[in-house]
């Protein structure tokens, strides 16, 4: 059976301030109300993150000469 939320993070969590466009925020306060993602926006847009950097991290993305998006 799949567990729900993100897995536990290995070390020390460090606190920062991200700012999005409305658009953006609205669409997380969406996922917070219509999905299972995450309990509120935060919880949400701290897994979107921790995701996509470990993908960038598990890609080798930080050994490219000169790397895209």
């Amino acid at each position: 059976m799949a567990t729900r939320g993100r897995p536990p993070n290995k070390g020390e969590n460090i606190s920062f301030e991200v700012k999005l466009p409305k658009f953006h925020y609205e669409y997380l306060v969406w996922l917070a109300t219509n999905s299972r993602l995450g309990a509120s926006e935060s919880d949400i847009a701290s897994g979107i993150l921790v995701r996509a950097l470990h993908d960038l991290f598990s890609s080798g993305y930080h050994d490219k000469k000169n790397p895209t998006i």
